[in-house]
């Protein structure tokens, strides 16, 4: 049977007092916060596995925040805060990102929140916050992991051993005192009507644009093909497998291994190498040229291995990083630069390392166009330069996207304008437009060149718009309020912080 207090808990749970309605009535975004909190602890008990695939089997320590361990534990707020993270980021399903970048980035943030809830913890002790038992009890009765259908069940409850219940009260016990932390600094905040009409004013004028775009991903084939001819050296490709050592004196004893006692050369780079083809046996399959060329201190050596035999095992090679020791799996194959796979590792190879060469061909296009809009008009550029015009939503002036619901967004979301936010000189030259239909100088963003025409410009706000801006200048404030908080509180002076030492050891594969 649950404890008398969840008992008791449990039949109050069933007045009808609805407190949550008169939460949100008194204070609507205080409530939005603490429900957040709550929903954040039941995403963590519902729909993920108590076991976590990773690093489950013992307890790590990444480092200390004034004194106390910033520890990952099973079935700890660090534990329970990174499967939140994955489980985020999973959703975001960004294929683009490496699989050890998005590992560091998953256990970096559980890490960084751990520290400012250690933080918390810590501040609550020293002022004497306490949190009652059926207060607890009540969380746990409604949020816990003994629901079924989304009552509470006195029969899982009974089934789970007191190790797992004791780890779940901890952890509800440490939630609530941190939403009661911030409970206390956000429901003092009394913002000012000054600020908040400088705030919303801040969203006017807003405008809308036609434009065109010249994505680099339009790099012309016959551009490529052209470099690919020029560089085909860099397009060499050789299969090869390595051992890398941090000592030549580790290096040539390898070596002696290898060349005068016959030993298997895969079992030695699982046993002595240092990066992260060990794991594989030191294969590091098929390579081209500019993928290897950064290893070697001299072009010299690079040459060398690049013309070994098949099966043939280097000499000991001195790289920039350390001792390498090749193998041949397959001979070198020289570039056929009218093969169209070859031609798109070519086109990523030269919008990755060859970018000014990119921005430059569609800069002038960009300059082209312009010249001859300004003495025509845009639509008649476009039809000449067989470009497709598009039109934006209204926008105001939103670097580093201040107003997150008034983003640069192209009509459709396509093409994307995403980095346009974030461009000073984007901002710049589309409010310095004077004029309907004026045509702006070429803009560079990360990844495209745009060109703008002014269509329409707003000064004035609807009362429905007016009432969301200062709604939302609420939530910012209250946001600027945490961000104060978390460095506060977050001394660095007080922080020892050994994650990436921990981190590379027990939970990234092997380097």
């Amino acid at each position: 049977m649950p404890s008398r207090e969840v008992r008791r808990n449990l039949k109050r749970a069933k007045k009808p007092e609805n407190i949550v309605e008169k939460k949100k009535e008194s204070h609507p975004f205080l409530y939005a916060f603490s429900l957040a909190v709550l929903v954040l602890v039941v995403v963590t008990f519902i729909g993920l596995p108590l076991a976590s695939k990773i690093g489950r089997t013992g307890r790590l320590v990444f480092g200390k925040y004034d004194g106390r361990e910033i520890a990952y534990v099973p079935g700890n707020y660090f534990d329970k805060t990174k499967e939140n993270i994955a489980r985020s980021l999973e959703q975001q399903k960004n294929n683009k990102v490496n699989f050890e970048a998005q590992l560091y980035r998953v256990w970096r943030e559980a890490f960084n929140q751990t520290v400012l809830h250690t933080a918390i913890l810590i501040e609550t002790q020293r002022s004497g916050i306490w949190i009652s038992q059926d207060r607890i009890d009540k969380a746990i009765i409604k949020y816990g992991p003994y629901t079924v259908n989304g009552k509470f069940s006195e029969k899982l409850y009974n089934e789970t051993p007191n190790s797992e219940k004791y780890k779940t009260r901890q952890y509800f016990r440490d939630y609530i005192l941190e939403q009661q932390y911030f409970t206390d600094y956000y429901g003092g905040e009394r913002p000012s009507s000054k600020e908040k009409k400088f705030f919303v004013d801040m969203t006017l004028p807003q405008r809308s644009f036609s434009f065109i775009t010249l994505p680099f991903s339009n790099y012309p084939d016959k551009e490529i093909a052209a470099f690919a001819q020029k560089h085909s050296k860099l397009f060499r490709k050789i299969k090869l497998s390595r051992i890398f050592v941090n000592s030549e004196k580790d290096a040539k004893k390898i070596w002696e291994k290898l060349t005068k006692e016959n030993g298997n050369f895969e079992e030695l780079a699982k046993t002595y190498s240092k990066d992260t083809f060990a794991t594989n046996g030191g294969s590091m399959g098929w390579k081209y040229d500019y993928e290897i060329k950064d290893d070697f201190v001299k072009d010299s050596d690079l040459e060398y291995v690049l013309n070994l035999k098949e099966s043939e095992i280097s000499k000991v090679v001195k790289g920039k990083f350390g001792w390498m020791i090749f193998r041949c799996d397959s001979p070198l194959v020289q570039p056929d630069v009218k093969d169209k796979d070859l031609l798109k590792v070519v086109k990523k190879y030269v919008l990755t390392y060859e970018r000014g060469k990119v921005e430059d061909y569609f800069l002038k296009r960009a300059k082209d166009f312009v010249a001859y809009a300004k003495k025509h008009n845009f639509l008649d550029a476009c039809g000449k330069y067989n470009f497709v015009p598009f039109l934006t939503n209204y926008f105001p002036i939103n670097y580093q996207l201040l107003f997150s619901f008034l983003p640069v967004q192209s009509k459709g979301n396509k093409p994307s304008l995403a980095t346009a936010n974030y461009s000073k000189t984007f901002f710049e030259k589309a409010f310095s437009l004077t004029k309907k239909k004026d045509i702006s100088d070429p803009i560079l963003l990360e990844d495209q060149i745009v060109v703008l025409k002014l269509l329409n410009e707003k000064t004035t706000l609807k009362k429905n718009d007016k009432q969301l801006y200062e709604s939302y200048y609420n939530y910012f404030t209250q946001q600027a309020v945490k961000t104060d908080v978390q460095n506060y509180l977050t001394n660095p002076k007080k922080l020892v912080d050994n994650f990436n030492e921990v981190f590379f050891k027990y939970i990234s594969p092997k380097r």
